[in-house]
C-alpha cells in the first residue's frame, strides 16, 4: 500500500546575489539565484549526510523560495 502526503522539512538554501545592473539605460534591481537546496538525512548507520534536492523542485517552488529569501535577506 502507498499513501502520498506532504511534509515540511528543514532545508539549507545556497544562493548567489546578483548585483544591480544597468541594461540599455534601464536599471535592473539586485536579484538572487538559488544554486542548491540541501536536505540533511540520516543513513541506516546513523551517519548524517547532505542530499541535493534542487532538481526535485519546480520553477514555481524555486521562485517562491527566492522571494522568501529576498524578503528576509540583509546583505
Amino acid at each position: 500500500m502507498k499513501h502520498q502526503t506532504t511534509l515540511q522539512l528543514p532545508v539549507e538554501l545556497t544562493f548567489e546575489v546578483l548585483p544591480e545592473e544597468v541594461v540599455q539605460g534601464a536599471v535592473l534591481p539586485e536579484d538572487l539565484f538559488i544554486t542548491k537546496v540541501s536536505l540533511l538525512v540520516v543513513g541506516p548507520g546513523g551517519k548524517p549526510r547532505q542530499v541535493d534536492i534542487t532538481n526535485t523542485l519546480s520553477e514555481a517552488e524555486m521562485l517562491l523560495l527566492e522571494d522568501d529569501i529576498m524578503e528576509n535577506y540583509k546583505g
